[in-house]
């Protein structure tokens, strides 16, 4: 081997190794939570697949039942992340429907190892099944993403938040991934190797840096603490912004610019919405935006929606229509048939 191989071999299987150990310490010691669990095996299922290319990228001749692992890891990674994601955001009649499917899966292919040996069936695993168990995972990842959309559009715009969060970057993570190895005829083999270890350890510094920056938040709160007469005074001038001024369908309104109407900092403000409101700052004024939506559906019943969007103070449409059925559970003209 070449210092290049050397150093491809290094990376490749550097991802693999953490990735089980990662995904052991989670299943052994690790907390017993399900959706835990359900990322343990998936980080476990992926690096069995890796770690079966880098082998076979490295040495050709590898024998023929640990091609047969990796496949077999391949075919139920996909599933295994839908039921992970659809555990994440409480889609319990999903979750449960996975989830058998998930055993069924297993059950099928242990059936299929035994019965069809990849020693005897060379073109079954080579063509059917990798084939099959490539698509398989694209379609759960169409599935996965559709599952988790309200999740991603309420992070919308806090890129760090986002990416920070463990279900997003295992979505984006098994997606890259999936994309080396279906691209890898026109680029190389070794790619979805290089592609998970570079992910995998990516993640790690986003989630220790977003914790570290949470840390230090909770700590500037704690030497700052708003006390209770604090909280009455600027909670009612608060109030009074929004009852009485609508400050709020000012479409560029920005946390600094509320908070130097109150004469205070953005950051007691972005305490108080926290700790007090239990939101954020955009939470907090697209509920005000919702509730006058409420009112205006229902005092302009021949108004558009278009119109009724802009005079709460949503900059488009879009962004009224997603926060109105995330808030009410109905689009906005379901709400004024209903209540007319």
């Amino acid at each position: 081997m070449t210092a290049t191989s050397y150093l491809l071999f290094f990376f490749s299987t550097l991802g693999v190794f953490n990735g089980v150990v990662l995904a052991s310490w989670m299943l052994i010691w690790g907390n017993k939570n399900t959706g835990d669990t359900w990322f343990a095996i998936l980080l476990l299922l992926i690096s069995v697949r890796i770690g079966k290319s880098v082998a076979f990228y490295f040495a050709p001749d590898l024998d023929k039942n640990i091609l047969q692992l990796g496949l077999t890891a391949c075919f139920l990674i996909g599933p295994c992340l839908v039921a992970y994601i659809s555990k994440q955001v409480k889609a319990h009649a999903v979750y449960f429907s996975v989830k058998w499917i998930f055993i069924t899966l297993i059950s099928t292919i242990v059936i299929v190892g035994i019965v069809f040996p990849y020693s005897s069936y060379v073109d079954l695993w080579q063509y059917w099944i990798y084939r099959g168990s490539s698509y398989l995972w694209l379609v759960c990842l169409l599935l996965a993403f559709y599952f988790y959309r309200a999740q991603i559009r309420d992070l919308k715009g806090q890129w760090q938040k986002l990416f920070a969060d463990k279900a997003f970057a295992t979505l984006v993570g098994s997606t890259l991934i999936w994309v080396a190895y279906f691209t890898a005829s026109y680029t190389s083999y070794i790619i979805g190797a290089l592609s998970f270890s570079l992910i995998l350890y990516l993640s790690l510094l986003v989630m220790l840096k977003f914790k570290q920056n949470k840390t230090e938040e909770v700590d500037k709160y704690a030497n700052n603490k708003l006390t209770e007469s604090q909280i009455r005074q600027y909670s009612l001038m608060l109030e009074k912004l929004m009852d009485k001024e609508q400050v709020f369908i000012d479409p560029q309104l920005t946390l600094p610019r509320l908070a130097k109407r109150l004469s205070t900092s953005h950051t007691v403000l972005s305490q108080l919405l926290n700790e007090h409101y239990q939101m954020n700052f955009k939470q907090y004024i697209n509920r005000q935006r919702v509730g006058l939506a409420q009112k205006l559906l229902l005092e302009q019943p021949n108004a558009s929606i278009d119109d009724i969007a802009e005079q709460s103070g949503f900059g488009a449409s879009s962004t009224f229509y997603n926060a109105f059925k995330q808030q009410t559970g109905l689009t906005p003209n379901r709400f004024r048939t209903m209540n007319l």
